[in-house]
């Protein structure tokens, strides 16, 4: 066992629980420092930028399952698979290194990878607003937004951002929650202080809609069986910039 390891040692990030104990491990055992993009758009919630930093500060980081049933189909399919070391990736709002240590896992390389989050408590994420990215034109083959469209109350700028920075045949891959009860659309409520709810939507086919006329093709796509189900909603598609 041990010699497979030294041979694929990425493999064991595979195991979600051992990428918890790494990332934890490095925010317990290194320099504890914040930092927290100064410049918010309009569109990003209230709150949101304290919400994420009492999260991180809970010194548990939370689960890791949600980007794996985003991370797992996306990595499956023929353009990435036996592709990725050679793909620039970005993720969206990682909050810790977890998913940075996924993609790591399914085969993206190291160098390639970037990650970006109001806040940051890792040199491997930058500092950011998903409303005005950092990057440039077409600079990622894969753009991944996990779970964090909620938290902006103006969504469409979010993904024209997205897209923005997708290259052409690139993907993007959006995963967010659907809550019944907290309405469609762009919501922009805080129903509690640990809650933080700027947009939601229940359907894939409000995704696309937001996409617009870049959507080139679907790769997967899931939804919520009913209106009053909760479940999470997840597009991978491929852009086109014509």
């Amino acid at each position: 066992m041990l010699g497979i390891l030294a041979k694929r040692p990425a493999d064991i990030l595979l195991s979600g629980e051992c990428r918890r104990y790494l990332a934890l491990s490095r925010w317990r055992n290194g320099d504890r420092y914040l930092r927290i993009h100064e410049d918010l758009d309009a569109g990003v919630m209230p709150g949101a930028v304290e919400h994420n930093r009492k999260e991180l500060e809970k010194d548990d980081f939370g689960s890791y399952t949600r980007t794996v049933r985003l991370i797992n189909p996306l990595t499956s399919l023929d353009p990435i698979y036996g592709h990725a070391p050679k793909m620039k990736v970005l993720s969206i709002g990682p909050r810790t290194e977890m998913e940075i240590l996924h993609l790591v896992a399914v085969g993206f390389h190291p160098a390639n990878i970037s990650a970006l989050d109001l806040i940051s408590a890792s040199p491997l994420i930058d500092t950011g607003d998903m409303h005005n990215l950092p990057y440039g034109d077409c600079s990622f083959n894969v753009v991944i937004s996990s779970w964090v469209l909620g938290y902006s109350s103006d969504p469409q700028r979010a993904i024209d951002e997205m897209v923005r920075v997708c290259a052409h045949k690139g993907i993007i891959a959006i995963g967010l929650t659907f809550e019944p009860g907290y309405g469609r659309g762009v919501v922009a409520d805080n129903p509690a202080d640990d809650e933080i709810v700027g947009s939601m939507y229940g359907s894939v086919e409000e995704i696309k809609t937001l996409v617009g006329d870049k959507l080139d093709l679907i790769y997967f796509q899931q939804q919520p069986e009913s209106d009053d189900q909760k479940g999470p909603v997840m597009l991978i598609a491929r852009i086109k910039h014509d």
